[in-house]
């Protein structure tokens, strides 16, 4: 298992150090360029602040892709349904394997320009990952999902400003036992509040 969460900015290879998956030197190059090109159009021309844009975007989408899985997944009434703890309170454990799906996200970060001390301008970038699910395993237990068996996550992750492309579309196929870390123990589903890891621990 990794040591970190995978994020929606490794997806997009916007982390070099902790991911594993960064863009190439040369992806990265153009990819601060396109960063110039944009700043120059706020008048910033004179300044390159490329790299700590480039940082601050990175930061930014730092979501945990797990998260953004499980607010899908609680949607769906029949994951929530499928491992509920009975009325007689005893455990439910259980395993599902979900049809291939799809699942989108897209983020807004914004950045405010200051001259000294007066602001000048905002940025605002548009992030959007698109994610294919295909033969995902998950361990269920009490409406937690606790644990993921097996599943190929295919995803592509743009980045623009002003609808222009800061970089050509950032493509992964990602092992998803290898790859995804359950935040808290686990994702929840229902209404039990303390994870079945937890419970164990604590018993």
């Amino acid at each position: 298992m990794p040591d970190e969460p995978l994020t929606l900015s490794m997806l997009g290879g916007l982390e070099a150090d902790a991911s594993g998956l960064p863009i190439s030197e040369a992806e990265r190059e153009k990819l601060l360029t396109q960063m110039r090109e944009a700043v120059a159009t706020k008048g910033f021309s004179a300044f390159d602040i490329s790299e700590r844009l480039l940082s601050f975007v990175g930061q930014a989408v730092r979501k945990p892709v797990a998260g953004v899985m499980g607010e899908v997944w609680r949607q769906r009434q029949e994951l929530r349904e499928i491992a509920e703890k009975k009325k007689d309170k005893k455990d439910v454990e259980g395993a599902i394997e979900l049809y291939d799906h799809s699942i989108s996200c897209a983020l807004h970060p914004s950045v405010e320009l200051h001259a000294d001390g007066v602001k000048v301008g905002t940025m605002t970038f548009d992030f959007k990952a698109n994610m294919r699910l295909q033969g995902v395993q998950l361990v269920m237990k009490n409406a937690w999902i606790t644990a993921i068996k097996a599943g190929k996550l295919t995803s592509t992750v743009t980045l623009e400003y002003e609808k222009i492309p800061l970089m050509p579309p950032c493509k992964r196929t990602i092992d998803m036992k290898k790859s995804i870390v359950l935040p808290g123990g686990g994702i929840r589903l229902g209404r039990e509040e303390t994870p079945p890891a937890r419970l164990e621990k604590q018993n």
